[in-house]
């Protein structure tokens, strides 16, 4: 379900943007950073899975990283998709490496290689899907956004927002997601949501392809300038 929790978040930060000026996203850089944002961190729940396709996104060190966010998950679908624990955990970390330039730019590269790696099938070239190229890929974007002078304070809300839109996205499939805080700290598997379809298959290549570009393009249209400068001949 990769493509799709990434075109979920993107979906989700274009249509919160009238609602990120109020953390400090203002200038279009910043809504870019925002939306990209939202797409990268709704993909983030995933590295708990060992051997996951997220895990090797830049190979050794996201591999390291899958593994470490694994086994304080206990499992996948564990803490990391918890709706109150996870969230409230890397919104924490976020908001401690938000305060410094090279870990917000580190976050921020996470974010953009996680987005890219997630949409890459649906990119020309096979640059952005080895690790290499990914990893050169995300970190010249973020190093190019701060040096163009975006701020990160929004990081924590993003990177929250982006795992609340994943786990909301896991629950409307066959194996749900973990009560908060009890079943996946205990080792048992008692899990909610709406079940109504199993992962990968239903909507989902309906939602993937269609329904979340459209919210997408909708909201970039609706709060981004020069978006809406450019598609105007057309709408």
């Amino acid at each position: 379900m990769g493509p799709a929790h990434a075109a979920s978040g993107l979906a989700a930060g274009a249509l919160t943007l009238g609602l990120a000026t109020h953390v400090g996203v203002d200038a279009p850089l910043e809504q870019l950073a925002w939306v990209v944002g939202w797409g990268g961190f709704a993909y983030l729940p995933d590295l708990d899975q060992k051997g996951s396709t997220a895990g090797s996104m830049w190979g050794p060190p996201t591999r390291l990283l899958s593994r470490a966010i694994g086994a304080l998950a206990v499992r996948h679908r564990g803490g990391t998709h918890d709706v109150i624990v996870a969230p409230l955990v890397f919104g924490i970390l976020a908001a401690v490496a938000a305060d410094h330039r090279w870990s917000a730019l580190v976050v921020l590269a996470l974010a953009i290689g996680l987005a890219l790696h997630a949409v890459a099938q649906l990119v020309p070239g096979n640059a952005e899907k080895t690790a290499l190229g990914n990893l050169l890929i995300s970190g010249l974007g973020a190093w190019w956004l701060t040096a163009q002078g975006v701020v990160l304070p929004w990081l924590p809300v993003a990177v929250a927002g982006g795992i609340v839109v994943h786990i909301a996205g896991d629950a409307l499939t066959t194996d749900g997601v973990p009560l908060p805080f009890t079943t996946w700290l205990r080792g048992r598997k008692r899990t909610v949501g709406l079940r109504l379809f199993d992962a990968g298959r239903g909507p989902e290549p309906l939602l993937q392809y269609l329904v979340f570009p459209a919210l997408t393009l909708l909201g970039l249209v609706r709060h981004v300038g020069p978006v809406r400068e450019l598609l105007a001949p057309l709408l």
